[in-house]
């Protein structure tokens, strides 16, 4: 064999040697990435104002089983207005704030219970939003919602609005409401109970 022809048999030998391994060989690249996660409620509920707390009697639990309880005094004027009786901070992204039910033990017969919520820096003339609740005796139904931003803390307040007049001796009624969180813009559907 001359020496072109083993300079080829070399050459044809070391371009196979050299495809082998390029053509099996498999680079995979590992990335190591650490990620913390930390639960965040997304809302947290605060006491307002402080004459209006006390007015009220609120009591407020924050714990695993958020509570809150008020009394209005309903009397025969057309309206009771609440205000600032209690503030809500959003924590993390931008959930609407609804209510999924309530109910409501018979009292006083009232038209409507509207919940205003606006900025703590802001004005309940310029709400982010009302949910309207209208209890009767048979059940109640709620509608809108209200869009929170995280980082921000709002003022809620409360307009009863009781059907005229109100019988001396009336008894005491009791409006039980489920608030909840959706990610979904619009208002949610809520279910009758």
């Amino acid at each position: 064999m001359n020496r072109i022809g083993k300079l080829a048999l070399v050459a044809g030998i070391l371009a196979i040697a050299l495809a082998v391994p390029i053509a099996t060989a498999h680079l995979i690249f590992v990335y190591e990435a650490y990620v913390t996660i930390q639960p965040v409620t997304p809302v947290v509920w605060l006491y307002g104002n402080s004459q209006e707390v006390s007015a009220v009697k609120l009591s407020l639990s924050n714990k695993s089983n958020v509570q809150i309880s008020l009394t209005i005094p309903v009397t025969n004027s057309s309206e009771t207005y609440v205000y600032q009786a209690l503030e809500v901070k959003a924590n993390a992204g931008s959930p609407y704030l609804y209510v999924d039910s309530c109910t409501y033990t018979p009292g006083p017969t009232l038209k409507s219970v509207e919940i205003i919520v606006y900025p703590t820096s802001g004005s309940p003339i310029s709400p982010v939003g009302t949910i309207t609740i209208t209890p009767s005796s048979t059940g109640c139904t709620a509608s809108g919602s209200v869009q929170l931003t995280a980082g921000q803390t709002y003022y809620v307040d409360f307009k009863v609005e009781p059907l005229l007049p109100i019988s001396y001796g009336a008894s005491s009624g009791t409006l039980t409401i489920d608030f909840a969180l959706t990610n979904q813009s619009g208002t949610p559907t809520v279910p009758t109970p």
